[in-house]
């Protein structure tokens, strides 16, 4: 894969991150917060950005998504959980939450 490709690739994965941030906000200000660990002002900011100022910054050749796992560790836990099915899910929530 050529470099611009890749460039091309991640900023286009930045746009939709950031569209998916800002709506998040937009529609759940609070759990948004948490779940991105975030704080009032980045939020705020994010929530009013024009969809011009969204694509400017998503142009930045680096990738705006953090990974959000505390450790390896927690990531091998999380990958080898055996638990039910169904409380897989709040279980990953919870790590991920403390991460």
């Amino acid at each position: 894969m050529s470099h611009s490709k890749t460039i091309s690739e991640l900023q286009e994965l930045n746009l939709s991150y950031l569209m998916l941030v800002q709506k998040l906000i937009v529609e759940d200000r609070d759990t948004a917060i948490f779940r991105l660990k975030i704080d009032d002002d980045l939020a705020d900011l994010i929530a009013d950005m024009s969809s011009k100022e969204l694509t400017m910054l998503a142009r930045q050749p680096q990738s705006l998504l953090q990974p959000n796992l505390g450790s390896v560790s927690q990531l091998k836990a999380i990958l080898t959980n055996k638990r039910d099915t169904g409380m897989q899910a709040t279980h990953l929530a919870m790590h991920m939450a403390s991460a």
